[in-house]
């Protein structure tokens, strides 16, 4: 598959990879770039026999540092139909969709700063979306963390952030008895906490390397929820009262 890709620079070692290969409209063209997950599926049709490779490499973090490549296979030869950049699809799930097509539930996060975004969004390789930190707006779940911040306010040292733990525990699959998807639910856990001046500072102090540590935490305590979603063909749409959008 990667022969058909970047013939003649494929290097297999600790990582696979594809030498002075990325693509031309990628963020950093001819740049190396390695293989993080390939998934089969039909992709196209549900007859066809199509791959997504993920990757990695060829992308700025506003991209996600990387991409998708799909390549389907006709006449016993795989083929590359397009490179992607913006959309990671190393933790994705398979679904079939009415058309006997499969499509993918995938998950992914970014952060920076102490905070860090976690969501559940859909790849339909017909048409295929950036999603995380280069589309904001892909998931259509999203739980956020800002405990590494430690509710430090820049604009103003007296007024803490107060901090958000957020985190999926599990996502269930709801199909029908051929298979196809009917929706999810998803379990998660929240909890928040206010702040002192002198809670951040220790907090913050927690966090240098080099220093004695107290061992402290100021990680909230989280509690359960649950968020149920039913698919229209298209997209996911919550089903559960307060579902977030």
């Amino acid at each position: 598959m990667l022969e058909a890709v970047c013939p003649g620079h494929v290097v297999v070692g600790k990582d696979i990879e594809c030498k002075a290969s990325c693509p031309d409209d990628a963020g950093f063209p001819g740049q190396d770039w390695t293989l993080e997950r390939v998934l089969h599926g039909h992709f196209l049709s549900p007859t066809s026999d199509d791959v997504v490779l993920s990757m990695g490499g060829c992308e700025p973090h506003s991209y996600n540092f990387g991409g998708t490549i799909l390549l389907t296979q006709k006449a016993g030869r795989w083929s590359m139909l397009w490179y992607k950049g913006g959309i990671p699809t190393a933790e994705c799930h398979k679904s079939k969709v009415q058309d006997g097509r499969e499509i993918l539930i995938c998950y992914g996060g970014y952060g920076g700063q102490g905070m860090v975004e976690r969501g559940l969004y859909i790849e339909d390789l017909l048409a295929p979306k950036k999603a995380l930190m280069a589309d904001g707006n892909a998931a259509f779940f999203a739980v956020g963390d800002n405990t590494g911040s430690c509710g430090y306010n820049l604009e103003d040292e007296s007024k803490p952030y107060p901090l958000t733990r957020q985190y999926i525990e599990r996502v269930d699959f709801h199909n029908a008895a051929d298979g196809t998807l009917l929706g999810l639910s998803v379990f998660a856990r929240r909890g928040e906490r206010s702040m002192t001046v002198a809670q951040v500072k220790a907090c913050g102090e927690e966090q240098i390397p080099g220093i004695a540590h107290r061992g402290l935490s100021f990680n909230p305590p989280t509690k359960p929820y649950r968020v149920d979603f039913k698919f229209d063909g298209g997209r996911m749409v919550g089903s559960s009262p307060g579902a977030p959008k």
